[in-house]
């Protein structure tokens, strides 16, 4: 039940775990996992629920990318208000005499959150992946949405959409763009390490420097077209998986006329 407590007994309760351990990070980590509990349960009873256990395995591993994704969105909200406020309230003499202008130290509490946005970043990225890869094999049809997890709730099978006068979207689409943009920026990190190593290798070095402009031309390479070819293959590649992998509906994902099992009560 984790997930449906309200918002400020989760503040209460990270507020106590950080009184009690005294270490803030705790109560930081708490309140972080609390934005991604709803689908990591969602992923462990579709695992459990679904009929079809490989549609089941590979929907619960794009759930549990889609709680790390929300994870890593909040984090990084949350660390920026949290620079904020330490910057709004610190006080003058926090700082060192002999070095009044230097940047004061970043509290444990921002640096957990920025621990946490960029390890759930990279995982969720990594995850997402593994996880188009899965669903591109097999095939399956996966659809993502607030609407399952209150299927869940009702233990309600197969999942229906929301009687809102809005459908909820599929946010499978959402999370492979940040996959794609986690993506990208890894390669154009390399694209830019590559580049100012090619600048190097483009000094004199002497007799020894007889193979320093294959070295620039590769690395001209690897800088300038591996960023921009990354691009337009996510791009690309990202539209077509989407249209292989990504249901209309919950419907699409798991039809009505399946045949139902008890295994796997709602949790």
């Amino acid at each position: 039940m984790f997930a449906h407590l309200p918002w400020w007994l989760i503040l209460t309760v990270a507020v106590v775990v950080t009184e009690l351990t005294a270490h803030p990070s705790i109560g930081v980590i708490v309140l972080c996992f609390k934005f991604g509990w709803n689908d990591f349960r969602t992923a462990h009873w579709l695992r459990r629920r679904d009929p079809n256990r490989r549609r089941g395995a590979v929907c619960s591993w794009f759930y549990l990318s889609s709680g790390l994704w929300r994870v890593c969105s909040w984090s990084f909200a949350l660390m920026f208000i949290a620079i904020i406020f330490f910057v709004a309230t610190e006080p003058p003499q926090a700082r060192p005499a002999n070095r009044p202008n230097a940047d004061p130290d970043l509290p444990p509490e921002v640096m957990t959150c920025m621990a946490m946005w960029m390890g759930s970043f990279v995982v969720a990225t990594l995850l997402t992946l593994l996880s188009v890869c899965f669903a591109w094999r097999r095939p399956v049809k996966v659809w993502i949405s607030r609407s399952v997890s209150e299927s869940r709730r009702l233990n309600e099978w197969p999942p229906r959409p929301a009687p809102r006068l809005r459908p909820d979207p599929n946010l499978l689409n959402c999370w492979m763009v940040s996959s794609g943009a986690g993506l990208f920026v890894l390669l154009f990190i390399i694209g830019v390490a590559a580049l100012m190593a090619s600048f190097d290798a483009a000094k004199p070095l002497g007799p020894a420097g007889n193979n320093q402009w294959a070295d620039v031309v590769f690395g001209v390479i690897v800088g300038v077209f591996v960023p921009i070819g990354s691009a337009f293959l996510i791009l690309v590649f990202g539209g077509m998986t989407f249209k292989r992998i990504g249901a209309g509906s919950p419907t699409e994902c798991w039809p009505a006329n399946e045949p139902t099992t008890e295994l796997g009560s709602s949790d």
